[in-house]
């Protein structure tokens, strides 16, 4: 099982030569401490020079486990299920966007917050409904990139549709495509599922798990609360799991403590 962290590269604000020097000295510092690679979340991936991001990638032998979307929802409105038909086809061109960078980049993309939320006019049957053609959409784009598309089940504070893993799983299995996988979040996992049930269902659908998410109970540091990561990962690792586990964490009291504080901890445990 490789080791992650999500970070940021402001390439909304920064420079191209900024973002290079961010992400040269995240590469360094994570390098350090032995991670295998970086889970970037971007706003507008196509303001980023993907051959230089490869090149000092392979210079410190990391990958890019995989891209977030989130921040298309949560800054400009676009989202897969919303009731108008324009802003849908905007948040699967912006999906196109992350798919053509992730291709340059040899990583994945997820399908997170870009569900949306319901509108109070709306109906969940609709959107539910709408949430299911659009990522139809999207897996034909990440089919003919070669891309994988990593589904994420939310908890229903943060999204209003697939907030389980089983109504994840059964999405996956309708939409039929080898371009869909799972992403389970722990944290996640710890506000939705049943915890006399969730550990053997786990052992039951790893086939369609393609990446993890990693936070404690708090949403703070793994090993800062009282989920139990031994359990949770070495279900992955008995069932041969050999993708990303990636720190999704609130960052306190810094990233590079947190990045140090799990790097540790899950060496210890794993």
């Amino acid at each position: 099982m490789k080791l992650s962290i999500v970070s940021e590269l402001n390439e909304t604000r920064n420079s191209q030569d900024e973002i290079i020097k961010n992400f040269s000295r995240l590469c360094e510092f994570l390098k350090s401490l032995n991670y295998d690679g970086i889970e970037l979340s971007l706003l507008e991936p196509e303001k980023i020079d993907a051959k230089r991001l490869n090149e000092i990638r392979d210079s410190y032998n990391l990958e890019i486990s995989a891209i977030g979307t989130g921040s298309t929802y949560i800054r400009f409105g676009y989202s897969l299920g919303h009731q108008n038909e324009q802003i849908r086809n905007k948040a699967i061109k912006r999906i196109e966007t992350y798919i053509d960078f992730a291709q340059e980049l040899q990583s994945k993309v997820i399908i997170g917050l870009i569900r949306g939320r319901y509108n109070y006019d709306s109906s969940y049957k609709k959107e539910k409904y709408n949430i299911k053609s659009s990522l139809r959409e999207c897996c034909q784009l990440a089919e003919k990139n070669g891309v994988m598309l990593l589904f994420e089940p939310i908890n229903r504070f943060e999204i209003d549709s697939y907030n389980t893993i089983s109504e994840s799983v059964n999405l996956i299995e309708e939409i039929d495509s080898n371009y869909l996988k799972l992403l389970i979040d722990s944290y996640h996992t710890y506000l939705e599922e049943d915890p006399g049930f969730i550990w053997d269902y786990l052992k039951e659908i790893t086939q369609h798990v393609a990446h993890l998410h990693l936070a404690d109970c708090t949403r703070r540091a793994p090993g800062t609360g009282h989920f139990d990561f031994r359990t949770f990962l070495n279900i992955f690792k008995n069932a041969g799991y050999n993708g990303f586990a990636s720190i999704e964490t609130i960052m306190k009291p810094s990233f590079e403590e947190v990045a140090k504080q799990t790097s540790e901890y899950l060496r210890l445990i794993l």
